[in-house]
C-alpha cells in the first residue's frame, strides 16, 4: 500500500512540476539585443503579444532596471533580500545630483518600481540625461545611501533601449 502511495504521490508531483514548467516557460520569450559589461537591453515578447523592452544593469544580487511597454515605464531596483519592502518611497540620485524622489511606488516580490508616467516631462528627460552622463545611480533611504550601480556604458545601453522602444519591440 505505501508503495502505491508512494507511486502517486510521485505521480502527482511530476505532473504539478510539467505544468508549472510549460506555464513559466510559454509565459514570455526574452531576447537580448545589447550586452556589455554589466549593461543588457532586453525585448520581452509576451504569449498575448505584447512586447516591452528593458534596460538593466545588476552587482550581484541587486537590479536597476528601465521597463518600457505599452502601458508601463517604470524606473525598478531588485533586490535578493527584499530590502525594498522596508521602503514606502522611492529616492535616488546620480552622481552628486539632487536627489529625486517617488513618495508613490509600487512594491511587487523585491521590485520597487517608479512610475516614470507619473513624472513631468522636463523630469523624465533630466533624469535620462544624468543617467546617460552619470557615472554611478545611488539608491537612498532618507538620507543614505543604501546601493549604487555602475553608470559607465549606460549612453550606449539607453540608445539601444530608446530604439528597441521606437520599434515596439519588433525584433
Amino acid at each position: 500500500m505505501k508503495f502505491i502511495i508512494f507511486k502517486f504521490n510521485l505521480l502527482i508531483t511530476l505532473i504539478f512540476s510539467l505544468f508549472c514548467i510549460f506555464i513559466f516557460s510559454a509565459s514570455a520569450e526574452v531576447i537580448t539585443v545589447y550586452k556589455k559589461d554589466h549593461w543588457k537591453v532586453n525585448v520581452i515578447k509576451y504569449d498575448d503579444g505584447a512586447r516591452a523592452c528593458t534596460a538593466t544593469v545588476h552587482n550581484d544580487e541587486i537590479v536597476l532596471q528601465i521597463y518600457r511597454s505599452k502601458d508601463e515605464f517604470t524606473l525598478e531596483t531588485f533586490y535578493d533580500d527584499y530590502t525594498n519592502k522596508k521602503l514606502d518611497f522611492f529616492k535616488f540620485r546620480i552622481d552628486n545630483n539632487q536627489p529625486w524622489r517617488d513618495d508613490n511606488p509600487i512594491y511587487d516580490d523585491g521590485w520597487l518600481m517608479s512610475d516614470i508616467f507619473d513624472y513631468s516631462d522636463n523630469a523624465a528627460k533630466e533624469i535620462e540625461d544624468e543617467i546617460r552622463a552619470g557615472r554611478k545611480f545611488y539608491q537612498m533611504a532618507e538620507n543614505d545611501d543604501i546601493a549604487w550601480f555602475s553608470l559607465i556604458g549606460s549612453n550606449k545601453a539607453l540608445d539601444f533601449f530608446d530604439d528597441c522602444v521606437s520599434k515596439g519591440g519588433d525584433y
